[in-house]
């Protein structure tokens, strides 16, 4: 009766979720538009987003907000910091005085991300951009000395820009600026020039502000609406989170099938990350002397790799007998047209012989299981019919070296 009671309770949680139409409406409102930047799958490309960060920065571009992006960046900082930082020799006004017009814009100069610069003005402007990735060593420290050494007697702002205006290495010289601010100036400038832009780049920029908020910034307002419908429908969601898709899991149970499927292969020990298998011909050929892999003792198996974002198919040398180790490794590096992928250095643990990528990385971000399934099978036949056919042929040639 009271398995009975929590079905119930839930069935009529889900309901509710699902028949408050007003509620959901609101967020697939803000989801439902087309968006460039989620469409081409470059959210996470820092070297994206450098390239229209350097396209709003030029005054000179057909984004149609001239140079107030770059005027209003670089008066932003200097009035955050001038009375801080001791490298700041010019006050806001010197700058607010400025020509920005004649400012050159240049991306990845000398490997920085944008450098501008204005030679009557006698004035460069670096900026670092760290959407994701961390700096370097030494990193701005290099780029300091490139700009000091290029631009001698120019006034120099150095800026690293990153979502949250997170402190840099070299914080006594290069300036902290974050997305929140850039974004906020690009709002603005479009509000005060949206007579003179251009409709096709009102949408560009429309959404690239949704992509940044949403993505790198925080959307407030969509936090908010997420916040309402979490408290209101918990129980639901909860439950729909409990129970979601494990596409890794869904991954490993299907390869496991797929093996099972073919007489001629061997379903060795396997996980959600790891599913591995040898074959017939190849136990014939290659003796259990493996140790401290898999439990089957076998020291030569193929190993979906299942993880990082992608899913991969290698043939591996596994730890085991020092000697048979030796001649597998010997037939394949004489024979390694027979192999797809690059021959791994022979060690004593694992030496990959075989590489082929069935998954490419980020895979579940460009496409629903189904067409997934619909890959991995298409390639999974295609190496039955060809690559192991090539493989099992190179060891029966080699047949009297391995066993000798």
């Amino acid at each position: 009766m009271k398995d009975s009671s929590i079905t119930t309770s839930n069935r009529e949680a889900l309901e509710q979720f699902l028949m408050d139409i007003e509620i959901l409406d609101r967020i697939d409102a803000k989801l439902a538009p087309f968006n460039v930047f989620e469409t081409l799958g470059i959210i996470n490309t820092e070297i994206r987003h450098s390239n229209v960060l350097s396209w709003l920065l030029a005054p000179y571009e057909n984004h149609g907000l001239g140079d107030y992006v770059l005027k209003k960046v670089i008066q932003s900082i200097v009035y955050q910091n001038h009375n801080d930082n001791s490298t700041i020799t010019y006050t806001p006004l010197d700058i607010s005085l400025l020509n920005y017009n004649d400012f050159v814009v240049r991306r990845e100069w000398r490997d920085m991300d944008v450098v501008a610069f204005s030679n009557k003005s006698q004035f460069v402007v670096t900026v670092e951009n760290k959407v994701w990735s961390k700096e370097s060593k030494h990193q701005l420290q290099k780029y300091r000395y490139i700009i000091q050494e290029e631009f001698p007697d120019y006034q120099k702002i150095f800026i690293f820009l990153t979502p949250y205006g997170e402190p840099a290495s070299d914080k006594d010289n290069w300036l902290s600026f974050d997305y929140d601010q850039f974004i906020n100036i690009v709002e603005q400038g479009m509000e005060l020039k949206g007579d003179i832009i251009s409709n096709r780049v009102k949408h560009f920029l429309d959404q690239y502000i949704t992509t940044m908020r949403r993505y790198i910034v925080g959307d407030e307002e969509l936090e908010r609406v997420c916040r309402e419908i979490y408290y209101k429908h918990k129980k639901a969601l909860d439950l729909i989170f409990e129970y979601k898709p494990d596409i890794y899991s869904d991954i490993a149970k299907d390869l496991k099938e797929l093996i099972k499927q073919e007489p001629e292969l061997i379903l060795d020990t396997s996980s959600k990350s790891y599913t591995r298998f040898s074959t017939k011909e190849i136990d014939t050929l290659i003796e259990k002397k493996g140790n401290g892999w898999t439990s089957s003792k076998r020291i030569l198996l193929f190993e979906f790799q299942n993880r990082n974002n992608k899913l991969v198919l290698k043939l591996i040398i596994g730890p085991g007998d020092q000697a048979i180790r030796q001649k597998i490794y010997e037939v394949i590096k004489n024979n390694k047209s027979s192999f797809r992928g690059k021959l791994g250095k022979h060690n004593n643990q694992y030496t990959t012989i075989y590489t082929r990528e069935f998954l490419p990385k980020s895979f579940e971000e460009e496409t629903n299981y189904e067409d997934a399934l619909k890959k991995i099978s298409s390639k999974f036949i295609d190496f039955l019919n060809h690559d192991l056919i090539s493989i099992h042929q190179t060891f029966n040639d080699n047949r009297e070296h391995l066993n000798h």
